[in-house]
């Protein structure tokens, strides 16, 4: 069984990235991906978002004060409760991985001393970017698994719509999801 949902995320990833390859070059504002996969215990859950739908831009920081609310946004992530998964799964978040081309890692990881003044970036060029983050959790009882809420929009409310594609026991789903709509069921 593991092998097949192996095989199944990484067909799912393989179909993903290229998705999110396509998405990247069409960088739609207030849209976001996410893959789910569920083997065994584990769940890993990969969301791409434009930094402008997290933030109140989406280019490298220019003044403390964006460097400050990049850092903000970064606890948040590890920090809060994004995604709740079935309560009966008794899942906990274990780790939390995020990564933007124009962030350093200074700002994304809580662990790391932070200073608003250091790093800044004047740039002529204010590219836009996305977030890769990656959530991964560990199930006490996997067998009760069987959603996810998907909490980002009352976080960030500039997301509108996350398409989702997720791997699980069960097999395959995808979905669009929604400020009104935001549970992913299998």
């Amino acid at each position: 069984m593991k092998k097949i949902l192996l095989f199944l995320f990484v067909l799912c990833s393989a179909s993903a990235l290229v998705s999110l390859a396509h998405a990247h070059k069409a960088h739609e504002h207030g849209r976001a991906n996410m893959n789910i996969a569920v083997d065994g215990a584990q769940v890993t859950i990969l969301l791409e978002s434009p930094l402008q739908s997290l933030l109140s831009f989406g280019h490298a920081p220019a003044t403390p004060e964006q460097r400050t609310q990049v850092r903000e946004m970064a606890i948040r992530m590890h920090q809060e409760e994004l995604f709740r998964l079935t309560p009966a799964a008794e899942c906990r978040l274990e780790r939390v991985a995020l990564a933007a081309e124009v962030l350093g890692a200074d700002l994304l990881d809580p662990n790391i001393p932070f200073s608003p003044d250091e790093g800044i970036v004047q740039s002529s060029e204010a590219t836009c970017d996305d977030l890769d983050a990656e959530f991964l959790f560990v199930c006490g009882k996997p067998e009760n698994l069987n959603s996810v809420d998907v909490l980002l929009f009352s976080a960030w409310p500039k997301i509108e719509r996350i398409r989702v594609q997720a791997v699980t026991p069960k097999g395959q789903r995808s979905a669009n999801l929604t400020p009104r709509r935001n549970q992913v069921k299998w």
